[in-house]
């Protein structure tokens, strides 16, 4: 299933790479694989629609909705290489200790969970997330962690914006199961994540 979602993504990203400059090529492929992945295969003209709304785009439906039907049916060889995988931090780059911190306690927290608020609160998280106030980087790291995708990786950038993310998920999780049990989860998860990365302790303190 991850190869065939792997295969899709490059074929949508070959499809309309003719058609879109890199930042918006590549928030068009996250929002394809955020809303359309697994959908009907038919489902690909709403996403062509949703995609030319506006611009220069409308007056190529047509040929971008062509260009994606032919890129899903050529050969892997043929198509281009998945973007995201460039995008991942190489292993040599040292990651601060407040991204790793952020990245533990978020996984711990949605661990704890019960599944259906997991469920809800990832759809919340996800609609809450600004393209515009987001490093590139940490918004496709955390698209992927809340569609299910893939662990949340950690991503270099300014704490007090860790924090942020960190404070809106609390304020979401207060929506759907009231601040007596969020508290109760938000302290839970602390605890577990700071077990399991010890040498993290200050640092995931100092997110909340």
């Amino acid at each position: 299933m991850n190869n065939d979602l792997a295969l899709r993504r490059r074929a949508i990203y070959t499809g309309l790479r003719p058609y879109l400059e890199e930042d918006a090529l590549l928030d068009a492929l996250m929002h394809w694989e955020n809303h359309f992945a697994t959908a009907p295969r038919f489902t690909l003209q709403k996403f062509v629609a949703e995609l030319c709304k506006d611009g220069d785009l409308r007056s190529r439906r047509a040929d971008i909705l062509l260009s994606l039907v032919q890129a899903l049916s050529m050969p892997a060889g043929s198509l281009l290489p998945d973007p995201l995988q460039h995008r991942q931090v190489p292993v040599d780059v040292v990651i601060a200790d407040d991204s790793q911190a952020f990245s533990a306690l978020m996984m711990a927290l949605f661990e704890l969970m019960p599944k259906d608020t997991q469920y809800h609160l990832r759809l919340d998280m996800l609609a809450s997330l600004d393209p515009r106030k987001l490093p590139r980087t940490l918004l496709v790291a955390l698209q992927r962690w809340l569609g299910d995708k893939d662990v949340l990786k950690p991503v270099s950038c300014d704490p007090a914006l860790l924090r942020s993310i960190v404070n809106r998920c609390y304020v979401l999780l207060c929506e759907r199961v009231g601040p007596v049990e969020a508290d109760r989860l938000l302290a839970r998860a602390t605890d577990l994540a700071q077990q399991q990365q010890p040498t993290l302790k200050r640092a995931i303190g100092q997110l909340l």
